[in-house]
């Protein structure tokens, strides 16, 4: 098990669990709610884990940053603590294994962010999902704006940072901003389970082939699955 201040990390089986544990609101006070190096030391250390589930403690996911700290850090500092958070959000989004929030109650501001960080985001039907930082006079500043465009798309997107929209679950799925709405009030054992369907039956070769290849394919990779089918290949020849 690896905890922070603001999180704890633990494998069941295969599947990784990231809880963000701060409070009735799981605030982050901090940006970088766990270290990015003890984070991938951690996965180093689990080769196992073919999936990483993040959600919050309680009733919410989380509620984004402490606003009544918005002011004590200097601009300097500041900028430093948001790097080290983007950092942390790029790392989970470029990790070669699946990503899934759980996501329950309020999913606001950093919360999301943290959530749009994952491949897939699992929500329970009285789930509410929003970006209002501009209520607060500053904008998202984890990386939230650009991953909400490449998954809604330039309207969608603008109209929901602009206004600081704060949308059901029902509509997070008619927007495409969730992959799926929960039956139950508590969304972890349904995330857990999509989780298990697709790993099922895949090696941790083929999962991470798979996923790295998407990843590069993002990111403009021209041969983006290039060696990828040799490699399953061999692995499949050798059981």
């Amino acid at each position: 098990m690896l905890k922070s201040s603001l999180s704890e990390l633990h494998a069941e089986d295969n599947i990784a669990v990231l809880t963000i544990d701060n409070g009735p609101k799981n605030l982050l006070s901090e940006p970088e709610f766990i270290d990015r190096k003890e984070l991938l030391g951690w996965l180093d250390k689990n080769p196992q884990v073919g999936a990483l589930v993040i959600t919050g403690k309680g009733r919410h996911f989380s509620h984004g940053a402490d606003v009544s700290k918005f002011g004590e850090a200097g601009g300097t500092e500041l900028s430093t603590k948001l790097e080290n958070a983007r950092e942390l959000l790029r790392t989970i989004e470029k990790l070669p294994i699946i990503t899934a929030a759980a996501i329950n109650g309020g999913c606001f501001g950093g919360g999301l962010e943290v959530a749009l960080s994952c491949q897939f985001r699992i929500a329970s039907p009285s789930a509410f999902l929003g970006l209002p930082e501009i209520m607060h006079g500053v904008v998202p500043g984890m990386g939230g704006m650009e991953r909400l465009y490449r998954l809604l798309g330039k309207e969608k997107a603008l109209r929901m940072i602009l206004c600081g929209e704060m949308i059901g679950a029902k509509d997070a799925l008619d927007l495409g901003l969730v992959t799926k709405l929960s039956e139950n009030k508590n969304s972890f054992d349904e995330t857990m389970a999509f989780v298990k369907e697709l790993l099922s039956g895949k090696s941790l070769t083929q999962i991470h082939a798979i996923i790295e290849t998407i990843n590069l394919a993002s990111e403009g990779d021209e041969d983006p699955s290039k060696g990828k089918f040799e490699a399953a290949l061999a692995e499949a020849f050798k059981k």
